[in-house]
């Protein structure tokens, strides 16, 4: 944890990490300006030079610009590998790996980690289990309890529910926060109290927000299974990954549907959701993953993803979830019509 005054412990950053921690069971926090430092700085506090590194093939730029091409610079490898799948992690593990870092959420494709099972193969090689739980946050999943050693978070889309603040969020073990806080200081940059204390504000109704996103999620992945343009949902359940029970309360907000083919001007099914960056995170935002996190990719690479061009990116707000299926309906009948040649 990073050293402070007993009196700092009053400060709104401070406050910010103390409730943060505790949300995760944990002793410590830091609070860091943006997710890509907070990784950059954890990754290179966890290895050494010569080190290498197991990741997430679902990781996205600009962090994955980072790992290929900053963290190569400093002496360490890096292996892609899709980390929903632990007998992959296992298989990719090098005498020189240190560090396997996931998401416990894949996004745009929303496949759960199995975090427990990784967790057992990352203790039995001695190797340290970093988490980014920006999909689910503490309100769903609760990293530590499976056996990670550090849990990642950015501000967005959950624990800074009023899009006040860009930020992200660490915790973890006690052994491990000393020397991450150590790298955050050499990256330099800090939160400013104010946009601290708007976090802070923020993460006094994370439950409460995040139960109403996850039922508003499942009405709306539900209403789009049976709508004839959309080819396939993606939104996990237990039915699906029924070792989730032991970990899981949820799944969060966050779900993606492909249309079917045939449909190329998806502008009026983005105009339905809303558009991201309105203001605030308490309303519905959509993307489209292909022109936006995965844009850098070739297309050969992104179809490899299962990141087509029709593949749309929501994040349910807290509006009316009625009103957003009847948009969201209105828009897709429009769309079908249109590629069928109708008016």
């Amino acid at each position: 944890m990073r050293p402070t005054p007993t009196t700092a412990r009053t400060s709104p950053a401070r406050r910010v990490e103390d409730a943060f921690a505790a949300l995760h069971g944990a002793d410590g926090a830091l609070l860091v300006p943006g997710v890509v430092a907070a990784t950059t700085a954890t990754l290179l506090a966890l290895t050494n030079p010569g080190g290498h590194i197991i990741a997430s093939d679902q990781t996205s730029d600009p962090l994955r610009g980072v790992l290929t091409q900053e963290l190569s610079g400093l002496g360490r490898t890096v292996t892609f590998v899709d980390c929903t799948d632990a007998d992959a992690v296992l298989a990719a593990v090098e005498p020189a790996t240190q560090v396997v870092h996931t998401p416990s959420l894949s996004d745009p494709l929303m496949k759960p980690a199995p975090l427990n099972e990784i967790a057992i193969h990352a203790q039995m090689n001695d190797l340290l289990l970093v988490v980014d739980n920006t999909a689910l946050s503490p309100a769903e999943l609760r990293p530590l309890e499976t056996g990670a050693v550090v849990v990642i978070e950015d501000t967005a889309p959950y624990l800074d529910g009023w899009s006040d603040v860009g930020a992200a969020l660490v915790t973890g073990l006690d052994r491990c926060l000393p020397r991450i806080a150590e790298q955050c200081a050499r990256l330099g940059g800090e939160v400013d109290a104010w946009a601290a204390h708007l976090l802070e504000r923020s993460l006094s109704t994370l439950q409460l927000r995040l139960t109403a996103q996850r039922d508003g999620a499942e009405r709306v992945a539900g209403a789009l299974r049976t709508h004839p343009a959309v080819r396939q949902v993606h939104r996990p359940s237990f039915d699906e990954s029924p070792w989730a029970l032991e970990t899981h309360r949820g799944f969060g907000g966050l779900l993606s549907f492909e249309v079917v083919e045939g449909i190329r001007d998806l502008s009026g099914v983005l105009a339905a959701c809303g558009p991201e960056g309105d203001g605030t995170r308490l309303a519905t935002a959509a993307r489209l993953p292909a022109h936006t996190t995965h844009a850098h990719l070739s297309e050969r690479v992104r179809r490899e993803a299962g990141v087509s061009r029709r593949l749309v990116r929501l994040a349910v707000g807290l509006d009316d979830t009625d009103a957003l299926i009847r948009r969201l309906r209105r828009a897709l009948d429009a769309a079908l019509r249109q590629s069928e040649g109708g008016e």
